[in-house]
């Protein structure tokens, strides 16, 4: 049995550390601006206003996820946003074309919220711009190193702690 290198730093530092480094970059809305950068090719100033704002995108990206749609309150739940804001965004994004308003199949008193095609086309250049900087960011990685690292990845999303309880704590005052 191998001995462990006692200067070896442990994996959850590791992962902690990395997780850290993307959660700034996103704060610092560095990846957010990129996506728009590279998704607004077609020079579409809502495509670029759209993939910007992350609780927008966030919005529209719930909804891509579906293919019937959401009610508003499933969206805020979804996006981890509060049903005011979450309706603050469906007025927005209506007003933008980027959705529709349709009523519930079962029951016309509930309205379900579905992506436009402006919509789906601005979800899908993000989705593209954003495969494009993992597969650059993949490019010394050997195929078979890809693929284990997105199946422990995949893992490692699975298995995050969510809801009340994964909420970090709180620094001493």
């Amino acid at each position: 049995m191998p001995v462990p290198d006692e200067g070896a730093i442990a994996p959850e530092i590791v992962i902690e550390r990395a997780l850290v480094r993307i959660r700034r970059d996103q704060q610092a809305r560095r990846l957010h601006r990129r996506d728009a950068r590279d998704a607004n090719d077609a020079g579409d100033s809502r495509a670029r206003a759209a993939a910007a704002d992350a609780a927008r995108f966030r919005y529209l990206d719930a909804l891509d996820e579906t293919g019937d749609g959401r009610s508003i309150s499933e969206i805020a739940d979804a996006i981890g946003i509060d049903r005011p804001r979450a309706s603050r965004l469906t007025t927005e994004l209506l007003a933008d074309g980027l959705i529709r308003r349709t009523t519930a199949p079962d029951d016309a008193r509930y309205a379900r919220i579905e992506l436009s095609a402006d919509g789906k086309e601005i979800v899908d250049r993000v989705h593209d711009a954003r495969r494009r900087n993992v597969t650059e960011a993949l490019a010394g990685f050997t195929d078979q190193e890809a693929r284990v690292l997105a199946e422990l990845l995949d893992r490692f999303v699975e298995s995050w702690p969510r809801g009340a309880s994964a909420a970090p704590p709180r620094p001493p005052d």
